[in-house]
């Protein structure tokens, strides 16, 4: 048995073919965006993560040279805050929360707090572009907690 098409047939899958690439098309692009998000996401996250921690280890350190640095939030500003910076990621000190010193606790230590705020201090917002408008109640959060010296 032989088939032969006809121009009419030959259209046919020309049609079928455009019919399914504008359901795979955006399909794939929405996919890959979300994954491209998803790793923005845990880059900052990891970013966040090694600040803190670098953070509360300064803090650890300046507590052993000057225990007034548990109540002065421009000291830990001044000594530790303003020289923690990652571009895009961390901006400005006031993204760091007060820290939070257990002098008390068996071992004493220190526990640090940072935000990424999007679209506040100079930050890109995030997710971008944002098509839901949640750049701005969007936050990530990394904590660390280091033994005072």
């Amino acid at each position: 048995m032989q088939i032969s098409f006809t121009r009419k047939h030959k259209g046919v899958a020309i049609a079928e073919t455009g019919a399914s690439l504008t359901i795979l098309l955006p399909l794939a692009l929405l996919i890959a965006f979300m994954i491209l998000e998803t790793s923005y996401a845990y880059l900052i996250k990891s970013c966040l993560s090694q600040a803190a921690c670098m953070a509360a280890r300064d803090l650890s350190i300046a507590y052993g040279e000057n225990q007034s640095v548990a109540t002065s939030r421009s000291l830990q500003d001044a000594m530790v805050f303003d020289s923690i910076r990652i571009s895009k990621i961390i901006a400005a000190s006031p993204q760091f929360d007060n820290p939070t010193f257990a002098t008390g606790a068996n071992p004493p230590t220190v526990s640090v707090t940072v935000r990424y705020l999007s679209g506040q201090y100079g930050l890109p917002t995030f997710p971008n572009p944002d098509p839901l408008m949640l750049g701005t109640s969007f936050v990530i959060t990394a904590t660390s907690t280091y033994r005072l010296e």
